[in-house]
């Protein structure tokens, strides 16, 4: 690699992936930092205060009217934030839709804006006193490796690089596509001058080093192309085998230009690692206890999974003779909809819950409702992965949001808090409000019997005066309510926000949301609208974003 440097435009995405690395070191020396001071505060059990006195018209249904209960607050508040960091909370999390992309929030913007700013600057430094890059195109060809160097780690599920900084693969992957176009578009700049310079497609095989470079650029549009959400949604194993096509950008960009190994070598090879550790956990099946089909097209799976893992955390699930020889090599992402054990009387069972949204999952209902799967068989696992952006157990209130099949992290993480509090772990949540929307009484059935179990748990071994659990469910297609449980519409987020600053007081409030993106831009807008120096109120939302 010495005989390279000193060459300004090698030296420019050099010094790019050496910026990328300076970053991931202050990211990873911040988030371990914090993970030690959890864990050594969350050896401590914290005191339990008695809960504001709650009165009984709290219980109706201001939820869905809209309506705020009362001016004055039923417990003291007092300013427990700055005033700027108010302000800078609510600047980075408002919320944008930007056409074509989808919902960002500011903070996002920032990050992009800052991303691209690297790039130019890197696309237009001088260095070594040349002045501004007179090979442009060759100056682009080097920035998009500084940005090749990370696209690979980026898409790893057991990497020590997404352990360091702490994002999990699933927040990870917008950032992958946002490198990875940014490599597409910087080598369309390369390829289309050298084009020009060659004059046509015959001279450009005739050189060995043109070839190859036009190899790795066909490797690379095929890529993208086959990223388009049209592929990633309904054509989910087009988009996924087309993404090994990155072999061949590899091996051809690679014989284009010795270069191109210098940057991508070690990126190429934590991906290849992790594809060896993803490979061997999937000859390790786990035993399925039962199977059931639900209404709605939801099937229920309860299996024995012999691995660790925490609430909120999704795994890939393979049926290797649903639908042979494609079933054998088909991976999918589910979220556990079971909680870990904690308490002695736990049942030893997880479970999960799949809706239809595919030919996958249609054909798992289908031939679960004919029984295929009723004796016990076996599933192969990947996993666990991710984890939520909050630590909901360091809160004093919480409120888990769902809609539709969407209650599956939600209901994984609401009988994980119960259980802590139950078995008196270290634990500082007291208020858990449980919100989730669905059409109809028969959807209430995916959950029916598990909601019902575990309020019962909690209202028969934990005291009213030190915990709270209100559950409600809201029927957006129904004109009946069978019991006070149930609401007719949609809940009124920015009221459900003021109803709980105004019950109590002072205090941050973690929200966690699974749904359709109009209701994840909802909860957003609400806890930014109700966010201030008494409460800043934090949103972890889920997302599968492939």
């Amino acid at each position: 690699m010495n005989s390279y440097i000193g060459e300004p435009d090698f030296n420019a995405g050099y010094y790019q992936a050496l910026t990328y690395v300076a970053i991931v070191i202050v990211i990873s020396i911040v988030y371990q930092t914090k993970q030690v001071q959890r864990y050594l505060s969350g050896s401590k059990v914290p005191e339990i205060p008695d809960l504001p006195q709650r009165r009984d018209k709290y219980e109706q249904d201001v939820y869905a009217q809209g309506m705020s209960q009362s001016t004055t607050a039923l417990a003291p508040t007092s300013k427990i934030h700055f005033t700027p960091t108010v302000y800078a909370h609510k600047l980075w999390n408002y919320v944008f839709h930007i056409l074509g992309v989808g919902d960002m929030s500011i903070g996002e913007i920032i990050i992009f804006i800052l991303y691209i700013a690297i790039n130019i600057i890197f696309l237009v430094i001088p260095f070594n006193g040349s002045g501004i890059p007179s090979t442009i195109n060759i100056r682009a060809a080097y920035v998009a490796l500084g940005n090749a160097a990370f696209v690979y780690p980026m898409a790893t599920r057991n990497s020590v690089f997404l352990k360091l900084i702490g994002v999990p693969f699933e927040r990870m992957i917008r950032f992958h596509r946002w490198v990875g176009r940014t490599i597409f578009y910087l080598l369309t700049f390369h390829a289309s001058y050298q084009i020009t310079i060659v004059g046509n497609l015959r001279q450009i095989f005739n050189r060995e080093v043109t070839r190859y470079g036009f190899l790795a650029y066909i490797s690379i549009f095929i890529i993208i192309v086959m990223s388009h959400s049209l592929f990633r949604r309904y054509f989910f194993e087009l988009f996924y085998w087309s993404h090994f096509f990155f072999i061949f950008f590899f091996i051809f960009g690679c014989l284009h230009q010795p270069q191109f190994l210098v940057f991508t070598i070690y990126g190429f090879v934590l991906y290849v690692i992790d594809r060896a550790i993803r490979f061997i956990n999937g000859f390790k099946p786990v035993e399925m206890v039962s199977i059931e089909a639900l209404s709605g097209g939801v099937t229920r799976i309860v299996f024995d999974f012999k691995s660790r893992y925490e609430a909120g955390q999704y795994m890939f699930v393979n049926f290797s003779n649903l639908n042979p020889p494609v079933s054998l090599i088909a991976w999918h992402p589910v979220s556990f909809s079971s909680a870990p054990g904690i308490g002695s009387d736990d049942v030893s069972h997880d479970s999960i819950h799949m809706k239809i949204q595919g030919s996958f999952t249609r054909r798992l209902y289908a031939q679960s409702q004919e029984g295929i799967y009723n004796m016990p068989s076996k599933m192969k696992v990947d996993g666990p992965y991710g984890r939520p952006t909050l630590d909901f157990s360091s809160y004093r209130t919480v409120v888990l949001v769902a809609g539709g099949i969407g209650i599956t992290p939600m209901f994984s993480i609401l009988r994980d808090l119960v259980d802590r509090q139950i078995s008196n772990k270290p634990i500082v949540t007291q208020s858990i409000y449980f919100l989730w929307t669905i059409p109809d009484t028969n959807a209430y059935s995916w959950f029916g019997n598990e909601l019902t179990e575990t309020n019962d748990k909690f209202t028969k071994r934990l005291p009213e005066n030190k915990y709270l659990l209100d559950i409600k469910i809201f029927l957006t297609k129904s004109s009946t309510t069978p019991s006070s449980l149930f609401f007719q519409g949609r809940p009124d987020f920015l009221t459900v926000m003021q109803d709980l600053k105004h019950y109590h007081g002072s205090g941050d409030i973690a929200v966690g949301v699974c749904g359709p993106p109009s209701m994840l831009k909802e909860v957003r807008k609400a806890a930014v609208a109700e966010s201030d120096e008494t409460c800043l109120i934090k949103v972890h939302r889920e997302t599968f974003e492939l």
